[in-house]
């Protein structure tokens, strides 16, 4: 995950106080004014020592908790400004800064899973305040999807479909979401209305192709969506490979073949060395295919797939060879 730059939103003044009293008003403003003064001329410690006088007249502030936290983590202190950003959030649970700066933190802490918990915390919360967005909306759906939580991504996108129905880049993810779901049959229709509104769509015309020949239907129909695409863009190696599947499932090999090795010049992607795998499987060259299935292995480790392919046909390939070296002999 990339890491968030560090960032003061402003804020009014009038946004500072919460439970002090009207006696001590003068002085919380005098001291925050002061403490930003400081802030500004990049005096931090005087700066913090402003800002925790005012914590000090007006405890229950959730903004002067996280004023000093950004200037605790301006001064390298981060374990302070940890429990400062944490009283925030709970003084106010619905504050998106106090979640920010958090974020920031455990990013630059590189806390690897308290950032992807407090991120996601973030989202869901920035998503219930402004429902309405629909970037907020997307990288939460997108943040779930990273989670393995295809459900409440397909959710969100469902919703943000029918809000937006031209949206398509929404339309394609949505399509995208039920492909790895497994709804086939759904990705294709959300795939085809986006063609229909947008027929030159590169990412959809390849999709909807692939899907196609993968299913082994409607393989000219799959050529042509590709070939669509690849007009485009004619080195994409997600594109060269779609179009070597079609090839592979017609059984015409030597076009599969010359696709297939095109598509691993530009990607190093494990489905393109699987396909070749499989392709070399079909021209009968075990040993061949055995490489290709182990390069796939080396990306996707836990693929339990790839682990039975090259069980399968490593040992077919190692008979092969045991074979052919006693004939050898026999022959001496």
């Amino acid at each position: 995950m990339n890491r968030i730059p560090l960032f003061i939103i402003p804020f009014l003044i009038t946004t500072l106080v919460y439970s002090a009293t009207q006696k001590n008003l003068p002085e919380i403003y005098g001291r925050y004014l002061k403490g930003l003064n400081y802030f500004e001329e990049g005096k931090f410690k005087e700066s913090l020592e402003e800002f925790k006088k005012v914590k000090k007249l007006d405890p229950d502030s959730s903004f002067i908790r996280l004023k000093i936290a950004f200037v605790l983590i301006k001064l390298g202190e981060l374990e302070e400004a940890e429990k400062e950003l944490k009283v925030a959030k709970k003084i106010d649970p619905d504050n998106l800064e106090a979640s920010l700066g958090l974020i920031f933190l455990y990013s630059y802490s590189n806390r690897e899973e308290e950032l992807e918990a407090e991120y996601g915390e973030f989202l869901e919360k920035a998503h219930k305040l402004r429902p309405e967005d629909i970037k907020i909306s997307e990288y939460l759906a997108q943040f779930y999807f990273y989670k393995n939580r295809l459900d409440d991504a397909i959710r969100i996108y469902e919703a943000i479909v029918e809000a937006h129905p031209d949206y398509v880049n929404a339309h394609y993810l949505l399509g995208y979401f039920y492909e790895e779901r497994g709804q086939r049959k759904k990705a294709i229709e959300v795939w085809k209305k986006i063609l229909e509104i947008n027929p030159s769509h590169a990412d959809t015309l390849n999709s909807l192709g692939y899907i196609y020949a993968d299913e082994g239907i409607y393989l000219d129909e799959a050529e042509k969506l590709i070939m669509k695409a690849l007009e485009q863009d004619p080195n994409n190696g997600a594109y060269l490979d779609s179009l070597g599947w079609v090839y592979f499932k017609r059984k015409d090999y030597n076009k599969a073949e010359e696709y297939l090795k095109r598509a691993v010049e530009y990607i190093n992607d494990p489905v393109i060395y699987e396909h070749l795998g499989d392709l070399y499987i079909e021209l009968n060259n075990s040993q061949q295919a055995v490489n290709y299935y182990k390069e796939a292995l080396e990306l996707e480790p836990e693929s339990v797939r790839l682990k039975e392919k090259l069980q399968k046909y490593g040992e077919e390939n190692k008979t092969s060879q045991e074979k052919s070296q006693s004939d050898t002999k026999a022959n001496n």
